[in-house]
């Protein structure tokens, strides 16, 4: 073969060459590329599959805080006047008594008060009323309860009296559930007024 007949072979196989495909670094580059988007991908899913989960605990326990508003509206005034039965035990707190266990409720030495992150809710005037002696009446006696529709959610509810407003009962009703990012609380109130 001559030399410009060999020329024009390697020539030939040069191109071919080149033309064959990809080479090792870019492969390694490309996979890398494509391993960084889809971690990022998979994270972005997770978090909105978090978020939608915590948004349906979240509707739940305020379908749970309206129910039992619901509940407390439907009551005769007297009896939501009368408040909590103080000797009523709650299969929610362990079978123990509900008003001298409730995590909300503090004594005062003369009355009970409702208490969140550690403040009198509605305000320092209010007391829970515990003059009730109904044995079963929902929402409020026992006015813990739980529910569990795929999480378990404890329903709290609680009319409370302020001496400056007469015939006006505030029911507040706090439900509460574990969530995958800790503790979680819906927190609702409503006045209720004798017809």
């Amino acid at each position: 073969m001559s030399g410009a007949a060999r020329w024009g072979a390697g020539r030939a196989r040069r191109q071919a060459s080149a033309d064959d495909g990809f080479s090792l670094v870019e492969v390694l580059v490309a996979m890398t590329l494509l391993a960084l988007v889809l971690l990022g991908a998979e994270r972005a899913i997770t978090d909105t599959m978090e978020a939608s989960l915590l948004a349906k605990e979240h509707s739940i326990a305020t379908g749970l805080v309206t129910e039992a508003m619901a509940e407390a509206v439907a009551m005769p005034f007297q009896d939501l006047e009368q408040g909590l039965n103080p000797n009523v035990d709650c299969p929610a707190l362990g079978g123990s008594n509900c008003v001298a266990n409730d995590p909300y409720l503090v004594f005062n030495g003369s009355n009970y008060q409702l208490t969140l992150d550690g403040s009198v809710v509605p305000d320092s005037t209010s007391i829970v009323p515990t003059a009730n002696t109904n044995t079963s009446e929902a929402p409020i006696v026992p006015e813990v309860t739980t529910i569990t529709e795929g999480v378990t959610y404890t329903v709290h509810a609680y009319p409370t009296i302020d001496s400056s407003a007469p015939k006006l009962v505030t029911v507040v009703v706090v439900v509460t559930w574990h969530s995958p990012s800790g503790e979680a609380r819906v927190v609702g109130e409503d006045s209720i007024g004798q017809p």
